[in-house]
């Protein structure tokens, strides 16, 4: 089966020839978390390759992640940070696809001025450039269904991913925590990561197989059809084992068809983003 990871950050630690921003925030693990050791947890677990991204607390950095997806492009690809507010940045994605290794552009909306950026996006012509040119979005807003409403409402054409399902807590059981995005399935250019989710159990009364998540991801199939649900797993601060992760979509999910199983676990990411080198191809 290939099993494709849709987010995981990647990145190096703060030195004087790459510094990172004055402010930045705390990063999740105290030891970086580089391609090396990605590698080597994928292989363990027969996960064929993964997205990556740069975490905030390094900055709007690229260089990284699409150095590493440009050298092996089956195997990794680039998830990236854009200057969404700049017009001439918006009118640069007319040429994104000669940037090698890049498969989609990342926004954190969880924190901070979340409508100062998505204002400054629309007047930047960010979003309808996106669409012309076919840009996949990865955005991150948990809880703000009206903005993924908005977002697919005002740009048919542009393709979002729901990051983490919009969850960002364990305040209620995950199935009912990703409930709500059932009124997003209609429009047919969103979708979901179904990443992260062992963030959001309560570990301390769930062991492994963790059937919360399988009951999240059957909630989420049912509204959106496999091809638009997709495993990933935010390896920095997963709390289990990855390994333990990716059994569960492989393994545990037995009221998916074969064929929904494998959509879910890399080929519908892949056929999402136009990622055919994952193929083979």
């Amino acid at each position: 089966m290939l099993v494709l990871d849709a987010q995981i950050h990647v990145w190096k630690a703060s030195t004087p020839e790459r510094p990172w921003p004055a402010d930045a925030i705390e990063p999740q693990r105290p030891v970086p978390l580089e391609v090396p050791e990605v590698t080597g947890e994928l292989t363990r677990a027969g996960v064929f390759g993964a997205l990556l991204l740069g975490p905030t607390w390094e900055g709007s950095r690229n260089d990284y992640v699409l150095a590493e997806a440009a050298a092996d492009p089956s195997r990794f690809g680039a998830i990236c940070r854009w200057a969404t507010g700049s017009p001439a940045e918006a009118e640069r994605l007319a040429d994104w696809r000669s940037i090698a290794g890049m498969r989609a552009i990342r926004m954190s909306l969880n924190r901070g001025d979340v409508l100062g950026v998505l204002t400054a996006a629309r007047r930047s012509g960010f979003f309808a450039a996106a669409e012309r040119f076919a840009v996949p979005l990865s955005v991150y807003a948990p809880g703000r269904y009206d903005l993924y409403r908005d977002l697919a409402e005002e740009h048919p054409g542009l393709k979002i991913a729901v990051d983490h399902a919009a969850v960002a807590t364990c305040d209620l059981p995950l199935a009912e925590a990703v409930a709500p995005l059932a009124g997003l399935a209609k429009y047919p250019n969103l979708a979901v990561k179904a990443s992260a989710l062992p963030c959001f159990l309560d570990l301390a009364a769930e062991e492994r197989p963790y059937p919360s998540i399988t009951e999240a991801v059957y909630r989420l199939v049912e509204a959106f059809g496999a091809e638009r649900v997709f495993f990933g797993s935010d390896l920095s601060r997963l709390p289990v084992p990855y390994a333990d992760l990716v059994d569960v979509f492989v393994n545990h999910l037995p009221g998916l068809s074969d064929a929904e199983r494998a959509l879910v676990c890399g080929r519908a990411l892949a056929g999402w983003l136009g990622w055919s080198e994952a193929f083979g191809e």
